[in-house]
């Protein structure tokens, strides 16, 4: 019984060391990563942006699976705002097959994605945010100094529309809590 609640504090302990990311008020860094399109991305790129949704996906999660309309949802309500969505797929192909870059191409061409789904190769874009699932939620505004992290909704079978708290959230412009781009 010891034994067991040891590799359970130490996995809990792990996690919380791997779940370190940015907090509220710190500067995000801009990222360079491969579009499926086969273009470099960025943050700075994004010319006329006020700020970014970005979110961690991937493929073959079942939660990130379910919640693509969503995702494009998202896109659709806020891209126009100037929040356009920013998809990353944080895993290691070697780890999960069934996201290998030629295999996101294939999805983000089925589902019609309407923004940029982007490669995080070598894993080092995701852990800055402290990304520990998918999908994972960052609101990025370009002025404010600290951060917003919001759930697509709180259940898979829910509807297509984000959660009201994050459609408020857009819609009042309450940017109370950003990341800043540095």
């Amino acid at each position: 019984m010891k034994k067991l609640l040891v590799i359970l504090f130490s996995i809990y302990s792990f996690n919380l060391i791997l779940a370190q990311g940015y907090k509220i008020g710190d500067l995000a860094t801009d990222f360079n990563l491969k579009n499926v399109d086969g273009k470099m991305v960025s943050l700075a790129g994004i010319k006329n942006a006020k700020g970014y949704i970005v979110i961690f996906t991937c493929n073959h999660c079942p939660y990130s699976i379910a919640y693509e309309n969503r995702i494009i949802a998202l896109d659709k309500m806020f891209n126009d705002k100037g929040y356009p969505v920013i998809a990353i797929n944080p895993n290691d192909n070697n780890e999960y097959p069934e996201d290998s870059f030629e295999n996101m191409v294939v999805r983000a061409k089925e589902k019609a994605f309407t923004f940029p789904y982007l490669i995080d190769e070598g894993q080092k874009v995701y852990p800055k945010y402290g990304a520990t699932r998918t999908p994972h939620v960052f609101v990025l505004k370009k002025e404010k100094t600290s951060a917003n992290l919001f759930a697509i909704s709180s259940s898979p079978a829910a509807g297509l529309l984000p959660p009201i708290a994050l459609m408020r959230f857009f819609t009042a412009e309450l940017f109370l809590s950003i990341f800043v781009i540095s």
